[in-house]
């Protein structure tokens, strides 16, 4: 029996979103290392599974590693030794942690750390900064190779972690090229929309976190101001869309204001819009909404947080304002309203500049970051020819 490449997934396997992506990376390992090892991918739970999973070349598996309890790290372990991981790849789990020791004592050889978690961190200085250098030194207690999603992740892993420099990669987000062309939506007709109006869009999670509540204060500050050239579209769901429709309601902004929902044609919808805002309190340096906002042409307007805006260029490919100020962010967005010619010279900008955020360089990325862990760690690699 081969040793086995464990792949570890942190949620259901029908819970969609931004998962697309760790599919995919999971999709390629599983390619670049089938006949070097069984290749394994557990979900907590199991519903649905994604196509591209059904197509890999792995087995599918149930076992939860998010639960640190004594009896599920045990029954993590007994998962570990009975199908024979030698290899862990872990999302967004802890660089060391006492379950580590646990795992190698039941033949896991390496495990690898795989970091999309968003925001702004503080470095860490003096006992606490030398406390987390210690940790990562004591043998068997930290992971043996990091990967962020972003070089800002990266970046974040070193200064604020302490993880050496020489264990941390970085697979730099990206997406796929456009499979078809757009079929472009009037979004006016399909939400109802005054013709007049200019659209401002964004999708995503409908979490405070994204900062949906944020865009509601300025179209508040907009019509306040007799500014009503705008209408608000948000594409999405999840636990606080009722909260910010009924912030909508109390500010009596509803008729400037469409909450779709979840949907499965954003790009098509996207292409549609004139303007893509996007709020969050943090991301990994930038997000894949904001990505396909550019690649359907539009003009970005994002807060000036380093954990967002790095993809984004002011006043070439997009608009950056102060973060949390409602005044200046409202100014972007009536300057962007009423100026048609800017409107197309970001987007045309931005159409150009996210090419450089392409999956299949994140994929390359990923597989050479493995294989120098492997390399780094002195373990044999059979597949050392990547294959995208």
């Amino acid at each position: 029996m081969k040793k086995t490449l464990l792949l570890v997934a942190n949620y259901d396997s029908g819970v969609g979103y931004a998962w697309w992506l760790m599919e995919s990376f999971w999709v390629k390992l599983a390619e670049q290392y089938c006949r070097q090892h069984q290749v394994i991918l557990a979900y907590p739970s199991i519903s649905t599974l994604p196509p591209a999973i059904v197509q890999a070349p792995l087995l599918v598996m149930e076992q939860d590693f998010n639960d640190s309890r004594f009896y599920q790290v045990f029954s993590q372990c007994r998962f570990l030794r009975r199908n024979k991981v030698y290899t862990i790849y872990f999302s967004d789990q802890p660089t060391f942690h006492w379950r580590y020791p646990l795992y190698r004592l039941f033949g896991v050889r390496l495990i690898v750390v795989h970091d999309h978690t968003p925001g702004l961190r503080t470095p860490v200085r003096g006992l606490k900064a030398w406390l987390k250098h210690l940790a990562h030194r004591v043998p068997w207690l930290p992971a043996d190779g990091f990967i962020g999603a972003t070089e800002f992740v990266r970046q974040r892993l070193i200064k604020v972690n302490c993880v050496a420099q020489s264990k941390c990669f970085a697979a730099p987000n990206g997406l796929p090229p456009l499979d078809h062309s757009l079929n472009v939506v009037d979004l006016h007709t399909l939400f109802q929309i005054p013709a007049g109006r200019k659209i401002l869009i964004m999708s995503g999670r409908a979490h405070r976190f994204k900062g949906v509540d944020f865009v509601l204060r300025c179209m508040k500050h907009l019509l306040s101001n007799d500014q009503k050239k705008l209408h608000f579209l948000f594409l999405g769901d999840g636990p606080d869309l009722e909260f910010f429709f009924d912030m909508s309601s109390e500010m009596g902004i509803t008729n400037y204001c469409t909450f779709a929902g979840r949907r499965h044609d954003v790009p098509d919808l996207l292409g549609g819009a004139d303007i893509a805002i996007h709020p969050s309190r943090g991301e990994v340096g930038y997000s894949l909404s904001i990505l396909e906002y550019m690649q359907a042409g539009l003009p970005v307007v994002v807060p000036d947080n380093p954990s967002v805006c790095a993809a984004t260029e002011h006043k070439e490919s997009g608009m950056i304002y102060a973060e949390g100020n409602v005044q200046a962010a409202a100014e972007i967005l009536q300057q962007l309203a009423n100026d048609n010619a800017l409107r197309t010279k970001l987007g045309f900008r931005a159409r150009i500049e996210v090419r450089k955020y392409n999956l299949a360089f994140s994929h390359r990325a990923l597989l050479e970051a493995f294989a120098k862990i492997y390399d780094r760690n002195g373990v044999p690699c059979l597949s050392s020819e990547i294959q995208l």
